[in-house]
């Protein structure tokens, strides 16, 4: 028998903001009331290897020196959960000092403001999460002043290469803003895109009213696999996270017209991760019906299927996949937003099963 759950609320939707350094996106952040997630709280660290460089340092302007993907399952958390650990990332140091937990409220809307944020418009936009994009457009003299003003308080880097920085910044200002228009963001200056934001948000909060308990939600029949294997805690399950995308699930994904359930299990395995599984590997958790992580208006209908097949190390994610990890079955912790299938039946499952096989 299929298990269902309450149908939660829609999730929030996120006012991506980019523009030059030193434009205020920082300032209309604190002014528009909503939680705000910087994104250079994802650069990666100075020492990582391949980052590109310039001025004899680490080009933070350009998006390789930038997680991506880490930004996108924090964001996926806080838009679907309302909470999400974020890193605290030290500009001065150049690297990640610490976490912190950022919370969402009750809140519609939230901010997400850096200069790549353009490069999370599609993914957003493809998880029903975008409200908006917008890019704050100022003449370059005012920009170049807050920034080195700024710059120079915080002590970000040495003043030479601060003012190095700050004159290429200003000449290329033009054609940043240019590009972050071409890539589908909106520009504003400051005073109006504060009022754009308010509008915004009053109209999320009349959305949210209208949200009706007979709203329809389409089906998709999917079916799922959990690989499992002995850890330092104890039993762990595999998580993989989906090009685009925030959640971790499990391997699988949609039946093909007239696929089996265990066939599209073994197929999906062999696609995404490179595992020829045969059928008898394969032990039925369940039927069970919950939210789509990843696509908006959705609800999922899956068979779950366990293998304690062994995988190669390390493993190699393919097809459509761009991580994975490991998660501990009894307490999966906090971090990386988790799939409503996984959360509110796989793991409550593994977790009984697990029980009746060792005795308890």
């Amino acid at each position: 028998m299929t298990a269902t759950g309450p149908r939660p609320r829609p999730p929030r939707r996120i006012i991506l903001l980019a523009g030059p350094s030193g434009s205020g996106k920082g300032e209309l952040s604190r002014r528009s009331d909503l939680p705000v997630l910087p994104l250079d709280e994802f650069y990666r660290d100075h020492d990582e290897p391949g980052l590109p460089r310039r001025f004899g340092i680490v080009d933070w302007d350009d998006p390789a020196s930038w997680n991506a993907g880490a930004a996108l399952e924090a964001l996926t958390a806080l838009a679907h959960d309302g909470a999400a650990e974020i890193p605290s990332y030290s500009i001065p140091d150049s690297r990640r000092v610490g976490t912190a937990r950022l919370e969402a409220g009750t809140a519609p809307l939230l901010i997400a403001e850096g200069i790549f944020a353009a490069e999370l418009i599609a993914p957003l936009r493809a998880a029903g999460l975008l409200a908006d994009a917008l890019v704050l457009d100022r003449p370059a003299p005012v920009v170049f002043a807050l920034r080195g003003a700024r710059d120079l308080r915080e002590h970000r880097k040495a003043p030479l290469t601060l003012l190095r920085r700050g004159w290429s910044l200003a000449r290329t200002q033009r054609g940043d803003v240019s590009a972050w228009i071409g890539a589908g963001m909106r520009p504003m200056r400051l005073h109006e895109a504060a009022r754009w934001i308010h509008v915004l948000t009053a109209c999320a909060e009349a959305e949210r009213h209208l949200h009706g308990a007979d709203h329809r939600q389409r089906i998709l029949s999917i079916t799922a696999v959990c690989f499992l294997r002995d850890g330092a805690a104890g039993a762990e399950v595999l998580a993989v996270r989906k090009r685009g995308t925030g959640s971790y699930m499990q391997v699988g994904g949609k039946l093909e017209p007239g696929e089996s359930a265990l066939d599209a299990a073994v197929r999906e395995c062999e696609e995404e991760i490179g595992v020829r599984l045969a059928p008898s590997d394969l032990a039925p958790l369940g039927d069970y019906e919950a939210v789509a992580a990843n696509e908006p208006d959705t609800r999922v209908r899956s068979t779950v299927w366990t293998t304690r097949a062994v995988l190669p190390e390390p493993l190699a994610v393919r097809a459509e996949l761009a991580d994975h990890r490991w998660v501990p079955v009894a307490d999966p912790g906090v971090g990386a937003r988790l799939a409503p299938l996984m959360t509110e039946h796989i793991l409550p499952a593994l977790r009984e099963r697990l029980t009746v096989t060792d005795g308890g």
